[in-house]
């Protein structure tokens, strides 16, 4: 658990807080970047917390079942149950940004699919069996990853 003042500190210095916040995560111009400044940041128990947060709106966004999600998270009910009604009830900007981000690879999986249906021949052209294979078990990755 996180420990907060129980001093609070007003609006508007909050405020300039967080816009400082954003300008040095801003700062990050890769993921290696962003790793080292979220580490320098939080605290091991605070990065753990935050990236479970984001995986249980992610899991449950993809229909994953609830215990499913308790299960492979180690969180509690309570925090599933506590996402699930932000996920149905309040669309969060962070929920918008995560249904983008599974808008954009089911697009991204459509192509890929179509892409290999037109230009895989195995049987006709060599090498072609190893790409077909391939495709196959990223497919079949992709439902085991949906479920």
């Amino acid at each position: 658990m996180v420990n907060i003042s129980k001093r609070p500190v007003d609006e508007k210095k909050l405020f300039k807080i967080y816009q400082l916040f954003f300008k040095v995560i801003d700062q990050a111009d890769n993921k290696e970047e962003f790793f080292q400044l979220i580490q320098d940041i939080f605290s091991p128990s605070e990065q753990i917390m935050i990236a479970k947060r984001i995986g249980v709106i992610y899991l449950l966004i993809k229909n994953v079942n609830k215990l499913a999600i308790t299960k492979y998270l180690k969180v509690s009910m309570a925090t599933v149950d506590k996402y699930y009604f932000l996920y149905y009830k309040k669309k969060t900007n962070l929920i918008l940004i995560i249904e983008s981000f599974l808008e954009d690879e089911k697009i991204n999986h459509f192509f890929e699919d179509l892409f290999a249906d037109i230009f895989i021949h195995p049987g006709i052209y060599i090498g072609h069996h190893q790409l077909n294979w391939e495709h196959k078990k990223r497919q079949k990755e992709r439902l085991m990853i949906d479920v």
